[in-house]
């Protein structure tokens, strides 16, 4: 039974972080597309550059040198994962705390990881390579592939997931992305 208990507090830890991370890409793309000025988007319309032009990075940080990799820094996220691990022990007992905290986090960190990766390098390998033009869809289109790597089901559930080689192609060819 503790096997089981151990089980569902790192799923809920998962899952807290790959919704409210899904959830939280839905929303900022929608005030990245009224161009609203705030304190984590200052009124671009675009989402973190594609970087696979390593000769563009000076024209694009001359352009918005606030652009970062991440959406909210560490700062900000950390202390409301912290948050979420207190409600999480107070509602269902403290050692249960730890193990929904560590995946909670170990699910931020490998998709913070991942997408410096995915923008870092042209072309990755394998399934890293396609979870890459995954990620580019997003940036593309910006209503499509919210998930990164941790919370692809929250996408398919939202039926926001896009996977046709084609399909992929002419989004990003929409949105004059190569």
């Amino acid at each position: 039974m503790e096997l089981l208990h151990f089980g569902l507090d790192l799923c809920a830890g998962w899952c807290a972080w790959s919704l409210g991370h899904n959830l939280g890409h839905r929303w900022w793309h929608d005030e990245m597309e009224q161009g609203k000025i705030t304190f984590y988007a200052h009124g671009e319309r675009e989402h973190h550059r594609l970087y696979d032009r390593p000769w563009e990075s000076d024209f694009q940080g001359a352009q918005d040198p606030k652009e970062l990799f991440i959406s909210f820094p560490l700062f900000v996220v950390g202390p409301l994962a912290s948050l979420f691990a207190v409600l999480y022990g107070w509602l269902s007992g403290w050692p249960h705390a730890i193990p929904f905290a560590a995946a909670f986090y170990a699910s931020m960190v490998l998709d913070h990881q991942l997408h410096i990766l995915f923008h870092k390098k042209t072309r990755l390998p394998g399934v890293l390579a396609w979870f890459q033009q995954l990620h580019r869809v997003h940036h593309a289109t910006h209503n499509k592939n919210y998930f990164f790597v941790t919370g692809l089901l929250w996408d398919v559930i939202f039926r926001s997931a896009v996977f046709e080689p084609r399909e992929v192609e002419a989004l990003k060819h929409q949105a004059g992305v190569r």
